[in-house]
């Protein structure tokens, strides 16, 4: 509830007018600075958004290139084993034949 009114109301519409106006500015500046930090975290977020594709597209290279070379590893590896399992029945083999002579 408002103060009593004063004894004169001469100029009192205008104190209310001249309140309102600074009210009316302070919330104007408060808005303009709400809007400047929005546009700025629109800013970052897009940055970020940017970020993250590239971050995705780069696991997804890094995923090919991962089975890519499990698969060859894999395949060496069973070259390597099958070449020792031949190497030792040759071997073993050749010492049973050796031995029969």
């Amino acid at each position: 509830m408002d103060p009593l009114p004063p004894v004169s109301r001469i100029g009192w519409d205008e104190q209310k007018i001249m309140r309102t106006r600074r009210e009316l500015n302070t919330v104007k500046s408060i808005m303009k600075e709400n809007v400047q930090k929005i546009m700025e975290r629109q800013g970052k977020l897009d940055d970020l958004v940017e970020r993250a594709q590239k971050l995705e597209e780069a696991s997804d290279v890094y995923v090919k290139c991962a089975v890519k070379i499990k698969r060859e590893m894999s395949w060496k590896n069973r070259a390597i084993r099958y070449a020792i399992i031949t190497i030792s029945s040759v071997s073993a083999f050749a010492g049973v034949a050796y031995s029969f002579l």
